[in-house]
């Protein structure tokens, strides 16, 4: 039974070599595994964790410092951690002594909490979206005016805002909609003008909370 450290490298995270610093004085004979991706990125879709996840065997153990290492996303870490127990893997937090084993009753009572985080993860960002949508389509002069230009950049931008409302981070929305990420931070900063139900604020509590920046 092998112990694997994993962490995700965020520049934004100033505790991170304090973290992983403990982490490898607790347990000096793991194996370090590190990722340098942004945190939206699916563990899986990560170069390091990826093959990590090839290797392992039935009876290994993977430590973490928080489930943030997996993503800020509920519905992201609970499919990361379901497919560690799937597979016969413990799952390891350090912040917290936590452990996640399969055919665990604790466990299945961490996972109903993880499941509905997700929910209401999922709750905040269908509202925002709705608000989002309603803000777009009952007050047209206000998007107008914040807004000029040729019509295919209006376009852009209803998408670019529509996204953001739903809770994509500011990177997935530019990849998605094809611009820049400074265009998505000019819309977001013309969005929150008009975002009176503070759909942008709710998601932005959401996603930040618990965990690292990135």
């Amino acid at each position: 039974m092998t112990h694997y450290l994993y962490t995700r490298f965020s520049p934004n995270n100033q505790a991170y070599q304090q973290h992983l610093t403990m982490m490898l004085a607790d347990l000096p004979e793991a194996t370090h595994v590190e990722d340098k991706v942004r945190g939206f990125v699916p563990p899986l879709e990560r170069p390091a964790f990826s093959q990590l996840f090839e290797q392992l065997q039935s009876g290994d153990t993977v430590v973490i410092w928080w489930l943030t290492a997996f993503g800020k996303d509920f519905s992201q870490v609970n499919q990361t951690v379901k497919q560690l127990l799937d597979k016969g893997v413990h799952l390891q937090l350090m912040c917290e002594p936590l452990r996640f084993s399969p055919d665990s009753p604790q466990t299945d009572t961490l996972l109903s909490l993880l499941i509905g985080y997700e929910k209401v993860q999922t709750m905040h960002r269908l509202f925002a979206a709705e608000q989002g949508r309603k803000a777009l389509k009952g007050n047209p002069d206000a998007w107008q005016q914040k807004f000029r230009g040729r019509p295919a950049d209006r376009a852009k931008h209803k998408q670019i805002a529509t996204l953001l409302l739903e809770g994509y981070t500011l990177q997935k929305v530019a990849e998605q909609c094809d611009v820049s990420l400074s265009t998505v931070k000019r819309v977001k900063a013309k969005l929150k003008q008009i975002d009176d139900e503070g759909g942008l604020r709710r998601r932005g509590r959401c996603h930040q909370r618990g965990g690292d920046e990135s």
